[in-house]
């Protein structure tokens, strides 16, 4: 029997004389959580990539599956072999039911022969049992939470015999209850015998559910070791190559005038939601998830229609109507899903920088003025620390960091007054964390005023000056600076409304 369930030797891989990665050598034993832990552009996205089959290794690189040598040509052949990945993005047929989802691959393996109806949903019934979930077969993927496709996902890969599971950031999306569940599934599976190939940037999870950990830094597999031989400092020095010291940077600022006052603020989601927000202050927004925060963001910008309440904007009445009318009035609003409503990712980093200011740097006749462009690009570039080597690269390439100074400094040229921030660092890992955090400082001491929704307590405490809970729609209070804690904006947020 092979010592292994997978392994790598000599994993490289290239794009444009580019090294994105650099002879990683890895085994990954049966019945264990491997965790990937790096910096947004360390290689992790790359080298799954390659053990799914979506690119192939350099020269040299192989990949051995229970001791046989293979060569993924396509993503089928790593599903054949027993390897299923499940991204972030979620790769479901949202206009399926649940069952037909569960045995879309296990199909393909009867070469033909096709599943009864009957018999696709006693297999999903049996997959989802085993999976302790409650979904029902029949019920449409589109209908269902992201937690509940997370788990979908999972009983996809278990129908069609898998092996090895990889996980691409798994939580990222979900609230604090549904995450402490996926980690029991994935506890459950490793003691199943499935191997679990992890991602996430939560080192807390990571402490949880790790038996060994492999850091890769700039392409390089910096070192693989056991969780229990490993503190959370040492983890943290190895994925950016130094100590992070005060990861949170929080600006003491003297906070000026108010500049938005909403009294009972209603929409079609919520209501009753009372708040001033002061010049150079970081003001946020605590809750679980499906709270209804984002939604109030929405309403400010004129994205969601208000139904009652009054809104007061630099001392004026103020009625959003248009995200237009929004910006005209300095409102900016870098939103929580960068990659569909942030940024026009097949566009290249120019082009997302200023598309929301192009009469600013349009000369007579209408034509662009395109040296002013690159000026002003090349200035946010510098100001933000976005790494790249040319601002004609598409912002797809770019990493989840990278990706996100771009989607703040496309605000940043029309220089606004209030930023609605919605979960500012979702998805980017310490290091980037650690420069957002300072460039939203720099901001609120220039005196630019900051709401910001997040789901990372520790950030939010840590960040905001003042914090309003929220919980299924309603506003559970207001904690100011002198008493916000974690405990106390988690029990506001996990009690119910009046």
């Amino acid at each position: 029997m092979a010592q292994y369930i997978l392994e790598l030797k000599n994993i490289g891989k290239t794009f444009s004389g580019v090294n994105v990665l650099r002879g990683v050598n890895l085994q990954f034993e049966k019945g264990e959580v491997h965790v990937l832990l790096g910096e947004n552009g360390a290689g992790k996205s790359t080298l799954i990539k390659i053990i799914s089959g979506y690119h192939h290794p350099d020269k040299g690189g192989e990949i051995y599956v229970e001791g046989n040598r293979k060569e993924f040509a396509s993503p089928k052949q790593p599903k054949d072999a027993g390897i299923h990945t499940i991204y972030q993005e979620l790769t479901l047929c949202k206009d399926m039911t649940v069952a037909e989802n569960i045995v879309i691959d296990k199909q393909e393996r009867f070469k033909g022969f096709m599943l009864k109806e009957k018999q696709f949903r006693e297999i999903a019934a049996e997959v989802l049992e085993r999976l302790g979930s409650d979904i029902s077969p029949d019920a449409m993927v589109r209908n269902l939470s992201i937690a509940e496709q997370q788990i979908v996902e999972i009983g996809k890969a278990l129908s069609a015999s898998a092996k090895v599971i990889i996980m691409d950031e798994p939580t990222s999306s979900i609230s604090h209850k549904d995450s402490e569940r996926l980690l029991e599934i994935v506890k459950q599976l490793r003691d199943e015998g499935v191997t679990i190939i992890y991602i996430s940037h939560r080192l807390q999870e990571i402490a949880e559910i790790a038996d060994r950990i492999t850091i890769l830094r700039d392409g390089n597999q910096i070192d693989t070791v056991k969780n229990e031989s490993v503190t959370e400092e040492q983890l943290i020095a190895m994925m950016v190559g130094r100590k992070i010291e005060d990861a949170y940077t929080k600006a003491e600022v003297e906070l000026g005038e108010v500049v938005l006052k909403v009294e009972n603020l209603c929409s079609d989601v919520f209501k009753d939601i009372s708040f001033e927000v002061h010049k150079g202050e970081i003001f946020g927004f605590g809750g679980l998830v499906g709270s209804k925060r984002t939604e109030v963001l929405e309403t400010l910008f004129g994205v969601r229609p208000m139904t009652g309440g009054k809104i007061w904007l630099f001392g004026e009445g103020y009625v959003p109507t248009t995200p237009e009318q929004a910006i005209k009035k300095g409102m900016a609003f870098v939103t929580e899903d960068r990659k569909k409503t942030g940024l026009v990712l097949c566009l290249p980093i120019l082009d997302n920088l200023s598309m929301l200011n192009a009469k600013r740097h349009t000369k007579f006749a209408g034509l662009l003025d395109f040296k002013g462009l690159k000026r002003m690009a090349q200035g946010q570039r510098e100001a933000l620390n976005i790494r790249i080597s040319t601002m004609n690269l598409p912002v797809q390439t770019l990493s989840g960091g990278n990706q996100q100074k771009v989607a703040l400094g496309k605000w940043l040229d029309i220089k606004p007054k209030i930023i609605l921030f919605d979960e500012p660092t979702r998805g980017i890992d310490i290091g980037a964390k650690a420069e957002i955090y300072k460039i939203m400082a720099g901001l609120v001491k220039e005196g630019v005023s900051i709401i910001m929704v997040s789901s990372e307590l520790a950030e939010l405490v840590s960040v905001a000056d003042n914090i309003l809970v929220m919980n299924s729609g309603l506003m559970r209070g207001i904690i100011g600076r002198d008493e916000i804690s974690q405990e106390l904006v988690m029990s506001l947020a996990t009690t119910a409304g009046i």
